[in-house]
C-alpha cells in the first residue's frame, strides 16, 4: 500500500514536470517561491525531509503529522533592497487523525522611485504581497505521513494587483533506518483568479518539485539534502546541517547552489548561498536566528519566535 502511494505521487509529479517544460523561464508570482523560517534558513532551507515544526507548512506539510503539541510560531525577515516580511503559523490537532495549521505570510517594500521612459523622476510607489493558507496532515502509517496546503496569494505592484489560488501536495516517509527520512512536495499547483491588467493575461505560476532526505545522529546532529526542480528553471540543491551543541543550543549551516545566480564577479561573490544560524530552546520557548548571503546584493536576516503549549 505504501509503495503504491509513493509510486502514484512520483508518477503525477513526473507528468506535471514533463508537461510544463514549455514554460521554462516564464513564471510569475515570484513571492510563491519564498519561505520564512529562521531555523530552516540557517540550513539554507534544506528542510523537506526534516520538517517537524509549524514551519513545515512552507516546506513539507506532511511534517505537521510529527508535531504532538500545539505550536505557535512567528518569523520576521529583513530582506534586500529595503524589503521586509514576516509569517505567522499555528499548528494544532484538528481531529484524532488530522493535524491542521493556518498560516499567513507577507512581504512589503519601502518607497521605490518611479521613472518614465526618459529616466525622469515620477514620484514613488510601493509593492506588497500577502498569502493566506491552511495546511493539513495525516499519518497513513507509522512510516508514512501525507499533507497538503491550500494557499491564496494577493500580489500588488503600485496600482496593479493580481491573485491566485494554489495547492501543495506532500509525503514524508520514515525508512527502515528510523534516523533516515525522505520527503517530497509538489508546490504551487493552481489557477489565477484576478489579473494585473484588463487584458487578463495569465501569469505562469511557479510550480516546483522538491525532494529531500534527512539523516539524524541522535542527540548530535541532523544532515539534510534537498533537490529542487522549478518548472520554469534549472534544478538546484540545498544542503544543511543542525548541530545539537547543548540541550538549549543548536548551531546550523548550509549552502544553496541557486545563489550562484546572484554572482556578479565582485568581492562578496564567494559568500553567495552560504547560511548560518542558531537556536535557543528554553522550556516552551524557542528563538531562532539565521543569516544568508546573496553576494553583493547583501544579506538576508530572519528571526523566529516559537511557543509550544
Amino acid at each position: 500500500m505504501i509503495k503504491k502511494i509513493i509510486i502514484i505521487f512520483v508518477s503525477l509529479v513526473s507528468v506535471s514536470l514533463y508537461s510544463a517544460n514549455e514554460n521554462i523561464g516564464t513564471a510569475g508570482f515570484s513571492f510563491l517561491k519564498m519561505s520564512y523560517s529562521a531555523r530552516a534558513m540557517g540550513m539554507s532551507n534544506a528542510f523537506t525531509g526534516h520538517a517537524n515544526d509549524g514551519d513545515a507548512v512552507f516546506f513539507n506539510p506532511a511534517g505537521l503529522a510529527q508535531i504532538d503539541i500545539r505550536h505557535l510560531k512567528t518569523t520576521y525577515m529583513n530582506y534586500i533592497q529595503g524589503m521586509q516580511g514576516g509569517s505567522f503559523v499555528y499548528s494544532t490537532d484538528y481531529s484524532d487523525d488530522w493535524k491542521i495549521a493556518p498560516f499567513v505570510q507577507f512581504l512589503i517594500s519601502d518607497a521605490i522611485d518611479r521613472k518614465d521612459e526618459n529616466n525622469n523622476p515620477q514620484g514613488t510607489f510601493h509593492t506588497n504581497n500577502i498569502f493566506l493558507g491552511i495546511g493539513f496532515a495525516k499519518s497513513l502509517h507509522e512510516v508514512l505521513d501525507t499533507g497538503f496546503n491550500i494557499k491564496y496569494l494577493y500580489d500588488k505592484l503600485d496600482d496593479c494587483s493580481a491573485s491566485v489560488i494554489v495547492f501543495d501536495f506532500a509525503i514524508l516517509h520514515t525508512t527502515q533506518n528510523e534516523n533516515l527520512k525522505i520527503g517530497a512536495i509538489l508546490k504551487n499547483i493552481g489557477s489565477q483568479l484576478t489579473y494585473y491588467t484588463e487584458s487578463r493575461y495569465n501569469e505562469k505560476i511557479p510550480m516546483m518539485l522538491v525532494g529531500g532526505a534527512s539523516l539524524s545522529v541522535p542527540e548530535k546532529a541532523t544532515i539534510n539534502l534537498d533537490f529542487v526542480k522549478p518548472i520554469n528553471d534549472d534544478y538546484f540543491f540545498r544542503v544543511g546541517a543542525e548541530f545539537y551543541v547543548h540541550p538549549i543550543l543548536s548551531l546550523r549551516a548550509g549552502v544553496d547552489t541557486r545563489m550562484n545566480d546572484y554572482r556578479t564577479d565582485q568581492d562578496m561573490d564567494f559568500m553567495s548561498g552560504i547560511a548560518f544560524g542558531m537556536g535557543f530552546n528554553w522550556n516552551e520557548y524557542i528563538i531562532d536566528y539565521a543569516v544568508t548571503s546573496m553576494g553583493n546584493l547583501g544579506f538576508v536576516n530572519q528571526i523566529s519566535l516559537s511557543y509550544r503549549f
